[in-house]
């Protein structure tokens, strides 16, 4: 009988290579150890795995051979050996033939007739493939727990097997939930039940299915996923379960969205400057020799009254033009410092005359807000079109408020403020309908509108969007149905230099003041060519034209004509108006030119500046405005 701790050895032991008999010709480890730890005898299988003999293990100290790291732990182990039931169980690593191993070791306290250990019976066997492949596993299980993705495993036909922490995290369902109710978790998201059933022959075909599906968590909150499909395979190939790996791209999307808007906003805007010209000249045209008609009295007064129509309407179609510039960013801000509440207190005044006695009108402003540099008229511009808007949406009534704040950035960095400056926070509420999320993700698109049939244009939005962007502030809006609209616009409290706008003209009266001096009109539009040369000579003027750029080079390089000022415009065929400006400067310094252009990017005033043209004058413009900047052009150069 094989001695064990229940049957203990007779007081005189056997000799130590007796009591291994039983394992000399086995697989496994043994090793008999003294109390100390000393061997005593080893069998073959113990000797082939420490690389030596049996013969030569007599009296090695065993513990030796163990990895460092598990030392304590092995100390703690066997002092149990002396306490019932004398027998153990441990796993530890030890420098074999083969380096170091994982050993699993059963030991048992050998005793004699008076119950008292004399030696250590220790069987053992390699564990290390097992051990390894459990740290595998528990190295793929830590992963995918962790797994910024959620994992899901089904059965074929969609019934969840496991899920990770991400899904329940994701999705909000618990694992009991998801269990218990038996909850389809590849349903989810797909927009239709034929998209569905299309997805189901795919992976039961045993093909791998990708795509983005908008699914909802359990509290209802959207979700967009990135979500892949692989059939899971046995060895008779046959599909046993389904694996899905599901990405939350909530905010990739979210960032796509503003791309696309961005990118159409851009493209708008590139179309608006692109167009802005040929429109303006246009305008010009009609403009200008509508005011010159206007300077003859007509024998009808009917006719007069005609032209004022057609006039005004041209200045509608300028301001048009002006909208779409702004909110495509690609006009100039004319900055000065202004304060808030005057402009505020100056519109809330002229609304409480015009808006439905039933709206409303509150004020909760921040006084202590210091002037700033603003463009005023953009801001008015700004608060007039929120301000339509919200009367508009309150149909049946109800209150309007403006208030104002200060906001550090640090407290807008989900906006990508700039967290080390300060803003000034304009926020207009309304306590109408509110909107749908569909109406409030296009809102701020050039030509959306929700007032069909009812005059709305579709640029009140942009324009504000535009202006926000122009003064490098940030736009924040929130609204639902029901909840009525609030939004906020953040402008940063900081100084710029100012600009503000030189004013020419009184109204529609084409009177240019006269003079005798020689000016050479370079144009390329012919029928504006011809109103400037028209006007221009009426007021005493000696004119010369040129229709393209190197034909006024041709006239300002020769010597057979003298002229005294230049009306140049910019966007011209053959050589355009900033290289005629620069043949100028090079050749006649001291040649005084007024720039006229129907579109004057930021880029091409950072030129005229960096050329010194400070004499500008974008079309359309009241020929009153022309003649009078005209003629100070002149004076300066006489008074010089």
């Amino acid at each position: 009988m094989r001695p064990t701790a229940a049957h203990p050895l007779p007081a005189v032991a056997a000799p130590a290579a007796d009591l291994l008999e039983p394992w000399a010709a086995s697989l496994e480890l043994a090793v008999l150890l003294d109390p100390e730890g000393r061997v005593l005898a080893v069998n073959r299988a113990f000797a082939r795995k420490f690389g030596q003999p049996v013969p030569a293990w007599g009296g090695r100290s065993f513990p030796a051979l163990l990895h460092p790291d598990d030392a304590d732990d092995w100390a703690e182990a066997a002092a149990r050996l002396k306490r019932p039931p004398y027998h153990i169980s441990r796993e530890h690593r030890w420098q074999t033939a083969q380096g170091w191993r994982w050993l699993a070791w059963e030991e048992t306290a050998l005793r004699d007739a008076a119950g008292e250990p004399f030696a250590v019976r220790a069987i053992g066997r390699d564990v290390t493939k097992h051990r390894l492949s459990e740290e595998h596993f528990r190295k793929i299980a830590q992963a995918v727990e962790q797994a910024p993705v959620s994992i899901v495993m089904t059965t074929p036909g969609g019934m969840a097997q496991y899920v990770n922490s991400r899904f329940t995290e994701v999705t909000g369902y618990t694992l009991e939930e998801i269990f218990e109710r038996g909850i389809p978790v590849l349903r989810e998201g797909h927009a239709s039940e034929t998209a569905y059933r299309q997805f189901c022959v795919i992976v039961a075909a045993g093909h791998k299915w990708t795509g983005e599906l908008h699914t909802r968590r359990k509290d209802g909150t959207e979700v967009w996923e990135f979500v892949q499909v692989s059939p899971i395979r046995n060895h008779l190939d046959e599909i046993t379960y389904l694996l899905c790996l599901r990405e939350d791209i909530t905010e990739r999307k979210v960032l796509e969205d503003q791309l696309r808007q961005a990118q159409k906003m851009e493209s708008i805007g590139t179309l608006a400057g692109g167009i802005a010209h040929d429109f303006n000249n246009i305008i010009a045209i009609i403009r200008g020799f509508t005011e010159l008609s206007l300077t003859v009295a007509p024998a009808d007064v009917r006719l007069t009254r005609y032209l004022g129509s057609v006039h005004d309407a041209a200045l509608r179609a300028s301001g048009l033009v002006s909208q779409i510039l702004t909110f495509s960013r690609k006009t100039e801000v004319a900055y000065r410092a202004v304060r808030l509440d005057e402009i505020i207190h100056e519109l809330m005044g002229m609304f409480a005359e015009t808006f439905p006695r039933a709206i409303e009108l509150r004020q909760e402003l921040d006084e202590s807000i210091e002037a700033f540099s603003v463009d005023p008229n953009q801001i008015r511009q700004v608060l007039m079109n929120l301000c339509v808007n919200a009367r508009d949406a309150m149909t049946e009534g109800g209150v309007l408020t403006i208030s104002t704040r200060r906001v550090p950035g640090a407290q807008l960095v989900a906006l990508k403020a700039d967290p080390e400056q300060e803003y000034a926070c304009i926020s207009l509420s309304d306590t109408g309908p509110g909107m749908e999320p569909e109406v409030r993700a296009r809102i701020f698109e050039p030509f959306f509108t929700t007032k069909q049939g009812h005059g709305g244009t579709g640029l009140g939005l942009a324009v504000v969007y535009g202006v926000v962007t122009n003064h490098h502030g940030l736009l924040d809006l929130e609204t639902a149905p029901g909840r009525g609209t609030t939004f906020h616009i953040y402008l940063p409290l900081k100084k710029r230099e100012d600009n503000p706008p030189q004013v020419f003209g009184d109204g529609r009266a084409a009177h240019i003041p006269p003079g005798r001096e020689r000016v050479l009109v370079v144009e390329d539009e012919l029928p504006l060519l011809e109103l400037l040369d028209t006007v221009l000579k009426k007021a005493g003027y000696q004119v010369r034209t040129a229709a393209n750029g190197a034909e006024a080079v041709e006239q300002i390089c020769g010597t057979s004509h003298e002229r005294d000022v230049v009306v140049l415009d910019l966007n011209m065929p053959r050589l355009g108006g900033i290289d005629v400006l620069k043949i100028i400067r090079q050749n006649h310094p001291g040649l005084p030119v007024l720039v006229v252009s129907g579109h004057l990017t930021p880029e091409i005033r950072a030129e005229l500046k960096e050329l010194g043209q400070e004499h500008v004058l974008e079309k359309p413009f009241e020929l009153s405005a022309f003649g009078q900047m005209l003629r100070s052009l002149l004076d300066a150069k006489q008074s010089a």
